[in-house]
């Protein structure tokens, strides 16, 4: 019996060890086989799940949960990595009941608040978010935990404007955390580099040395972070007008990123050669939506979430952010295994059309709001545009269109950890994607059927007032003053745009790309070729 106790003690330290270093796939494997072998032992459960979070695949994660559910009821673990799972997967009702069914179990558990306080700042409620985040502190009585609530805490105030409180909370991270990059790379996006002797210059210089100094350091680089060092330092020396050795660091940060990610640019091309098929015939008007929805979409830096910004300074207007609804319930009901099972328009049933809508109003009547409109910005939407035709026919589509190689750099420059933007790690496939984008955008405009604004990221910031008051009228807003001031705009804001949205309308950052022209220029090539 001893041995066995003794055993079973091993492997669960086996498992916790591969989960702290975050060997992901090897948890999954073992603690499969150990959940057959030991299926009481919740550790194991607990451990797959969150593996399997972290390698992206939710819907598994979820199942490996529930069979934990079916154990207990009543483990606050089980019901934090419950609502984990379910936030991960977008249902926000599902996963706020498991935290608050913790926190019935054991009050002011500092999992549950962080987490909630999480979700919360995801629905755009800031001050019920920032409750929870206080609590948490509050409460804490593990100093390891402290790590976690910091960075919640400067990520709230990083995404609310507030950076200076954003970067006391990263500071405090760095100081318990002294070789995880994460509180770097956000500290890089608020921060202004104005000399070489730059004090958080230095430490991460002084870091970036000791990740490769360091005997394990293949992980370190790769699992570590040490990519988001690079792409904050690149960040850094671009302020300081040291462009070559910028892209220095932009070019390995992509590059050991991108090494991460099972990515390959086929499946992207494949989608957008579906949807050219499917909407070759034309786009009929299917369904009634009385919801005033403004879908604002483009390439990711095209100028959206400043658009967002002015037309959700209007009163009469709700920004929501990047909704991720509408993938979801595509993904959901028309595709499988990131295939559409539709080859026509006339193939697509219309009650799963029903269903997509209503989990998407569903999802969108549970945020904190009361105006008349609500802006979607997520920007890769303009991939689905004929299914926003036929889903939301009354909805107004504005179009952010901008110089083909700042959009591109830029996507470069930046990290995005969602899944949907993994070609952004690679000059040829940015440039393959941008054509890819450019033509199925003809497609959506040359169909007449389909009303989209098209608003040019370089008119708006050279003529603002004139290009905002044309396009509120197309949204079929009165005017109001308060439209040009969208740096005023207090909505959370968590895109890589934080630190520039915060400042009146600028021009400097048009035709940035040039400085790092030798560069790019097979990009460029490319580019022009469309």
């Amino acid at each position: 019996m001893n041995n066995q106790i003794e055993h079973l003690k091993k492997q669960a330290s086996i498992i916790l060890n591969l989960y702290n270093t975050k060997n992901y796939e090897d948890v999954v494997s073992k603690g499969k086989i150990l959940i057959s072998k030991y299926p009481n032992q919740l550790i194991f459960y607990n451990a797959v799940c969150l593996s399997l979070s972290a390698l992206g695949d939710n819907k598994e994660a979820l199942k490996i949960i529930d069979e934990a559910l079916k154990l207990t009821s009543n483990d606050i673990n089980v019901l934090n990595n419950a609502g984990l799972i379910n936030f991960n997967l977008g249902k926000m009702k599902e996963a706020e009941d498991f935290f608050n069914r913790a926190l019935k179990i054991v009050k002011n558990f500092p999992d549950a608040l962080i987490n909630l306080g999480n979700l919360k700042l995801k629905e755009g409620k800031a001050k019920e978010a920032e409750v929870y985040f206080n609590n948490a502190i509050k409460y804490n009585k593990m100093p390891a935990k402290n790590e976690i609530i910091y960075m919640a805490l400067g990520n709230y105030y990083m995404q609310l404007g507030e950076f200076e409180k954003a970067k006391h909370f990263f500071v405090e991270f760095n100081k318990i955390n002294k070789t995880n990059t994460m509180a770097d790379k956000s500290i890089s996006l608020m921060h202004k580099y104005s000399k070489k002797d730059d004090p958080h210059l230095k430490s991460m210089e002084e870091k970036l040395k000791f990740l490769k100094s360091t005997k394990n350091s293949t992980y370190l680089i790769k699992e570590h972070g040490a990519y988001l060092l690079h792409f904050a330092l690149g960040k850094a020396y671009e302020d300081l007008g040291e462009y070559k050795k910028s892209f220095e660091h932009l070019l390995i940060g992509n590059k050991l990123y991108k090494e991460n990610l099972n990515y390959t640019f086929k499946k992207d091309e494949n989608l957008f050669l579906s949807l050219a098929k499917i909407f070759k015939d034309g786009i009929p008007e299917t369904l009634k939506s009385h919801k005033k929805i403004i879908f604002v979409v483009g390439m990711p830096r095209s100028g959206t979430t400043l658009t967002e910004q002015i037309i959700s300074s209007h009163p009469k207007v709700h920004g929501a952010g990047e909704l991720n609804y509408l993938t979801e319930g595509i993904n959901q009901y028309l595709m499988k295994e990131n295939e559409f099972s539709i080859q026509t328009i006339k193939e697509i049933n219309i009650d799963k059309l029903k269903l997509i809508q209503k989990d998407y109003l569903d999802k969108l009547n549970k945020l904190d709001f009361h105006e008349e409109c609500v802006v979607d910005k997520a920007p890769l939407n303009f991939r689905w545009i004929g299914f926003i035709k036929m889903i939301f026919p009354n909805s107004k589509i504005v179009h952010c269109n901008r110089d083909g190689m700042d959009i591109c750099f830029s996507n470069f420059k930046n990290f995005f950890p969602a899944k949907t933007m993994s070609f952004t790690y690679d000059l040829v496939d940015l440039g393959k994607y941008y054509k890819m984008y450019r033509d199925l955008m003809k497609l959506w405009l040359s169909k007449s059927k389909i009303d989209i604004y098209n608003l040019s990221y370089e008119n708006l910031v050279n003529n603002q007032e004139l290009e905002t008051k044309k396009l509120i009228n197309y949204l079929e807003l009165e005017w109001n003053e308060i439209c040009l001031s969208p740096h005023k705009n207090k909505k959370v804001v968590a895109t890589a745009s934080l630190a520039q949205i915060r400042n009146p309308v600028y021009k400097s950052s048009m035709k940035k790309w040039q400085n790092y022209s030798e560069e790019l220029k097979d990009l460029q090539n490319l580019i022009e070729k469309i």
